[in-house]
């Protein structure tokens, strides 16, 4: 390189990261736990010895002994599983990293607001560190139209169903009002059958004037 260094400082240590567990992955301690033990209770004694009617009817102290045995042990070895799975696969330390990561972004995003020059140059970030800081803005923007849509689509599914409804109901009024027309129309006839007194021509007179005031307020 003839000699010459570069002027361009080398980017900084990466910070280590915690190893106790963060916000994030306490949360997970805590779902884990809750989760175990609804599962635990699920599996009571009245739901274990119906399972073994026999020994529950003359040895139920030795079966119930077998059951608190077994609870513990189930319980005992789900907590191991879990914490070797965490340990396997980092996941304290990846979670806490998130943390560092989030926070990061946060307060680069308010220095960019207030209109504040980044206190590290561009080119010394990790590829982690730009990766969170270019796509927390876009997945924020892109979650706020998504909850703006979902809000507004609600409102329309709202408005339609009182339209439905509305219109269910007026077809019902309108088949009962129908349906005691068709039965006061039967009912004429069988009367017109009844009556062969009637004077067929004044009724047709009748009907056609009917019908003639009904055109004209069409």
């Amino acid at each position: 390189m003839n000699g010459r260094t570069s002027a361009s400082p080398s980017p900084p240590p990466q910070t280590p990261v915690a190893s106790a567990p963060g916000p994030r992955a306490t949360a997970l301690h805590k779902v884990f736990a809750g989760a175990l033990s609804a599962s635990i209770k699920a599996n009571s004694y009245a739901n274990f010895s119906s399972c073994f009617p026999t020994p529950a009817k003359y040895c139920p102290n030795a079966l119930e002994g077998v059951w608190a045995q077994l609870n513990t042990r189930l319980e005992q070895e789900c907590m191991r599983d879990f914490e070797q799975i965490l340990e396997d696969r980092h996941v304290v330390e990846g979670l806490n990293q998130w943390e560092d990561m989030i926070e990061e972004a946060r307060k680069r995003k308010n220095r960019a607001v207030e209109g504040e020059m980044p206190d590290r140059p561009l080119h010394t970030l990790s590829a982690e560190e730009l990766y969170a800081a270019h796509l927390t803005p876009y997945l924020q923007k892109v979650t706020d139209e998504l909850n703006t849509r979902i809000q507004n689509s609600q409102q329309e599914n709202a408005v339609i169903f009182g339209k439905i409804s509305d219109q269910r109901a007026e077809i019902e009024r309108l088949l009962n009002g129908l349906q005691h027309v068709v039965y006061a129309i039967e009912g004429s006839v069988d009367a017109m059958r009844s009556n062969p007194q009637i004077d067929y021509d004044a009724l047709r007179n009748d009907v056609w004037q009917m019908e003639q005031e009904v055109s004209g307020t069409r």
